[in-house]
């Protein structure tokens, strides 16, 4: 009997630029769900938090979702006070951007203690779009620490403070917010508050979207923001099990992800195989083999992409629950190859699995 992870995987990269530097992160996600314990299927990415420039993290290990969180950095506009060459601001400016760096390398410990340094210039100097940007610094680095306390606390002491100067409450840089703040509740079991969050980024950006301006057409944060929104939502409606809500989420936070990347983009497969894991999930295994096989197709593209081997091995448990055996082991050797190639070695676990019950299967 397979134990079951049912399946979410990497999200939607965000990207923001910083003093003329993009930075782009991902998220992790692999949750257990007693009520899908029928069969496994496995994460496409084990979505370790920073993914900044490119860069993955080494830590296959973490389970939690966020679990996974995102590193955003919500306020681009607050940085131009970063370009100032005042020499009062200078060591200001150079103590955040080595906080900056030391969250790049993933030091979030030494990051912490260097924004706290940041902090206390920012505030010896009065600073205050220094003091709010450093908070949020914070914020994130708790997130990734999975303090999920102290991240809330800060999101709030930030939100308070945008507020205070005037900043709509539906203002992008807010809903970026509210949409951390949901998937804290949402780790922290405030199922409520987490639907009432996600709802809420959701309707906020709902009428943007509708406008298809030029300007939205092209404003790329923006439309990242609503395809993590749809994106994150939908693994909170999987989470819940409503199934055939989630599959409508998944399915238009993949049309954004295509409209935004292109369909040859590792965040593609991705959520092609959380629509085939919800398929898979309703029952419904030809329409799981259907995207499971594209997915496949699209990921073939993407040599580098490093949890490949959990898509074939997902296509591979399919066929051998439908009882198609050679392709269900042409496809978990094949996860198997991707694995060992990736030296990947949770990949290679889940396909030695696949594998290993294939083998019991042509034995009896």
């Amino acid at each position: 009997m397979f134990c079951c992870r049912a399946v979410r995987l990497a999200s939607l990269k965000v990207i923001f630029n910083i003093t003329k530097n993009n930075y782009v992160t991902g998220r992790k996600l692999c949750n257990n769900n007693k009520n899908w314990n029928a069969y496994r299927l496995f994460s496409t990415q084990k979505y370790d938090f920073f993914r900044v420039t490119g860069k993955r993290s080494s830590n296959r290990n973490y389970q939690s979702n966020f679990q996974s969180s995102l590193f955003l950095l919500s306020f681009t506009g607050l940085l131009s006070f970063l370009n100032k060459e005042d020499d009062k601001e200078s060591e200001l400016i150079t103590t955040i951007k080595r906080g900056i760096l030391l969250i790049q390398k993933e030091e979030l410990q030494a990051a912490e203690q260097m924004l706290h340094l940041a902090l206390r210039l920012a505030q010896e100097q009065q600073n205050s779009d220094g003091v709010t940007y450093v908070y949020d610094l914070l914020a994130n680095v708790a997130f990734e620490r999975h303090q999920f306390s102290k991240a809330e606390k800060l999101f709030v002491n930030v939100m308070q403070r945008e507020l205070a100067k005037g900043t709509p409450k539906d203002d992008p840089k807010i809903v970026h917010m509210s949409l951390k703040l949901a998937k804290i509740y949402e780790e922290t079991g405030q199922i409520e508050k987490a639907e009432h969050g996600f709802k809420y980024c959701l309707e906020c950006i709902q009428p943007l979207i509708d406008k298809d301006s030029e300007e939205i057409r092209h404003d790329h944060d923006l439309l990242t923001l609503w395809a993590m929104s749809l994106d994150w939502y939908a693994r909170f409606l999987q989470q819940q099990n409503r199934l055939d809500e989630a599959l409508a989420y998944y399915k238009k936070a993949y049309a954004m992800c295509v409209k935004l990347h292109g369909e040859i983009h590792e965040e593609s497969v991705v959520l092609l195989n959380d629509i085939g894991t919800i398929s898979y999930l309703k029952g419904d295994k030809d329409e799981a083999l259907t995207y499971m096989t594209r997915a496949i197709e699209v990921g073939k593209h993407l040599p580098n992409m490093e949890d490949f081997s959990s898509v074939y091995v997902n296509l591979g448990n399919i066929y051998l629950k439908k009882g198609l055996y050679d392709e269900a082991k042409k496809y978990c050797s094949e996860g198997y190859k991707n694995a060992k190639r990736h030296d990947n070695p949770e990949g290679l676990k889940e396909a030695g699995i696949c594998l290993e019950e294939i083998k019991k299967i042509f034995k009896k």
